[in-house]
């Protein structure tokens, strides 16, 4: 009889494949660890290797191109891989709230205003404080169409930016839109109040950056008040003391020059001055759709005078 068919010979070779199936079993079970741990290994790594300064830059990059799903996740890892005392996660919290404010759709203004708060908090005299209060403040200023904001909360929003940052840039913004928001009423009491205001910071801040946006503001103030002279003058001074861009030769300034003027031309009757900006705007927009109206208007103020010197040669 062969040993193949002896029962004994095949108990053997039954035992031997049940181990081998073991061996192969254990090193797979080994294979599937290793990869395990490989891939935990690798995820490790990754978090450790965020470059929070890069991963803040990708923020802003993704926020700039709307893509706000990744903006969170850039600022949240910049976050997670910095200690609180670094700078850089002030920076990646000022980030975070921005993106939760700003983000459409999506928006949390109730979560960026916690994070706003954390930045003030945490960084109290920073810059990235002051303009956190700031977007505190705006966002009880900015609110759905439809709703009425709470203007008196929100002057007193502004007014706690001005009192902490009186100096600095944020504090002079959180003043021009507290008066904006008085301006924005179109009551007397209201105008004159944004004037004395207004005058007042002018005084002591005449090199601000904000110079021009006062100056409008003051010719808005006039023009609720029916002073079409100081409003004409205000906005003037607005134009005059506008920021200019030197990277841009180009720059727009056809709503600028046919406001001031239709205002001189129609309110005031100051010939001079709306043949001033109307020319500049037929010699500079040549091609704009209002050009044609701006001719007009010469020729109309032309005649109109050519008319008033006649009758009175006739008087």
């Amino acid at each position: 009889m062969s040993g193949a068919g002896c029962p004994g010979r095949k108990q053997q070779i039954g035992n031997q494949m049940t181990r081998d199936r073991r061996v192969v079993l254990r090193m797979c079970l080994a294979g599937v660890s290793l990869l395990a741990i490989g891939i935990v290994a690798s995820g490790c790594a990754r978090k450790q290797a965020v470059d929070p300064a890069a991963a803040l830059s990708a923020g802003w990059e993704f926020c700039r191109a709307g893509e706000f799903g990744p903006a969170v996740l850039s600022f949240d890892d910049a976050r997670r891989a910095t200690g609180t005392n670094d700078p850089l996660h002030i920076k990646a919290l000022y980030g975070l709230a921005s993106t939760w404010n700003l983000r459409r759709p999506g928006e949390d203004t109730e979560k960026a205003g916690r994070i706003y708060q954390q930045v003030v908090d945490m960084a109290p005299a920073s810059d990235l404080a002051a303009w956190s209060m700031l977007a505190q403040a705006r966002m009880k200023h900015l609110v759905p169409v439809g709703q009425e904001p709470d203007y008196p909360a929100v002057r007193e929003a502004y007014q706690r930016v001005i009192d902490r940052f009186p100096n600095h840039l944020a504090g002079e913004e959180a003043f021009v839109y507290q008066q904006a928001s008085l301006v924005a009423s179109l009551k007397d009491e209201d105008a004159r109040t944004a004037l004395a205001n207004i005058d007042r910071f002018l005084q002591e801040h005449p090199a601000s950056r904000l110079v021009s946006a006062l100056w409008g503001l003051t010719a808005n103030c006039r023009e609720t008040l029916r002073q079409p002279r100081e409003q004409l003058d205000a906005a003037i001074k607005a134009f005059e003391t506008r920021p200019v861009d030197p990277t841009n030769p180009k720059e727009e300034n056809t709503w600028a020059y046919w406001r001031i003027a239709t205002l001189a031309e129609f309110e005031v009757g100051d010939f001079a001055t709306a043949r001033t900006f109307y020319g500049r705007f037929v010699a500079e927009y040549p091609n704009d759709d209002r050009t044609y109206g701006a001719k007009m208007a010469l020729a109309r103020m032309d005649a109109l005078e050519a008319r008033l010197r006649e009758e009175e040669r006739h008087d």
